[in-house]
């Protein structure tokens, strides 16, 4: 498969962010892509594979300045986890990248405990209309269930409103750790007051929430500056300090602006939503990170 000309690639001329991020700096998401005749994407994926490999990553993130990261098993993979898991099984004495994949039925215990002995802390679901899913209710509950039993975590993306469609089946698994995708890709013209936002809102004061302060950048209305995204990220801030990560979703696959922005420009905008407050910096890219995927204190 070709990359879609349509779209912008990542940009190679990585800066440090303004001001640098502390030490042992996590990003929460990152996407890997390897050699389609040997990894090759599930037919009719949602996208094709842009050039973007491991090592172009880790280049990424010494020149930001992170020095942990998670790299999320993209969607054209589907379950086939090959990429992930020999990318894990090559890292010596790995310490410092955790790793998201996928579960679904056929995926075999043996694969589950294999992911997680190699760093595997979280299944991440791509559910709702946008993602082309077929899953039933039970076979969600399955998966989710199969993630707690393994001491994962669930990440959950999904496409703005459609969460509330799953609300009932997500309350039905008890003691499971839930992490919203991309700050629930909601919509930034609607406002903080539109039900989708109510919605995450108080799921992150009530119920033990976390979310991903991702993709301001692309859901934003703007090229640059991103103005509105920023009430959005201060309000999920405020409603769980503590459980708010950060994640680049580098290689920022089917980017539709005109313009692909530097890597710190994400991270900036970040420091936007706690007010540049170092403190709350710190728990958003180490504290919280550290204690979600299981890094060294």
């Amino acid at each position: 498969m070709d990359d879609a000309p349509t779209y912008l690639q990542w940009e190679r001329n990585t800066r440090r962010p303004r001001p640098a991020p502390p030490p042992h700096s996590c990003d929460c998401q990152f996407h890997i892509y390897g050699d389609l005749n040997r990894y090759p994407v599930k037919e009719g994926a949602l996208y094709d594979p842009p050039k973007a490999t491991f090592e172009d990553m880790r280049g990424v993130l010494g020149k930001l300045g992170f020095e942990r990261g998670v790299i999320v098993h993209p969607m054209p993979y589907d379950t086939d986890h090959r990429l992930l898991i020999d990318t894990l099984a090559g890292i010596p004495n790995n310490d410092h990248i955790r790793a998201v994949g996928i579960i679904k039925d056929h995926v075999s215990d043996g694969e589950l405990e294999r992911l997680n002995a190699l760093g595997v802390r979280a299944a991440r679901f791509n559910i709702g209309r946008y993602y082309k899913e077929r899953r039933s209710p039970e076979s969600l509950v399955r998966s989710l269930e199969r993630a707690r039993e393994i001491g994962w975590h669930a990440r959950l993306h999904v496409a703005g409103p459609d969460i509330i469609d799953y609300a009932d089946i997500l309350s039905s698994v008890r003691d499971l750790t839930f992490v919203v995708d991309h700050m629930g890709h909601v919509d930034f013209s609607n406002g903080l007051q539109a039900s989708t936002c109510q919605w995450l809102l108080d799921r992150l004061r009530h119920h033990g929430w976390w979310m991903m302060l991702s993709n301001g950048a692309r859901l934003s209305r703007m090229t640059d500056d991103w103005d509105d995204a920023v009430p959005f990220g201060q309000a999920f801030v405020e409603a769980a300090p503590d459980r708010m990560i950060w994640g680049s979703d580098w290689p920022h696959v089917r980017w539709r602006k005109s313009r692909m922005p530097n890597d710190a420009e994400f991270v900036e905008l970040m420091y936007r939503y706690v007010d540049h407050d170092a403190g709350l910096i710190q728990k958003i890219l180490v504290d919280n990170p550290a204690r979600l995927h299981g890094f060294p204190a």
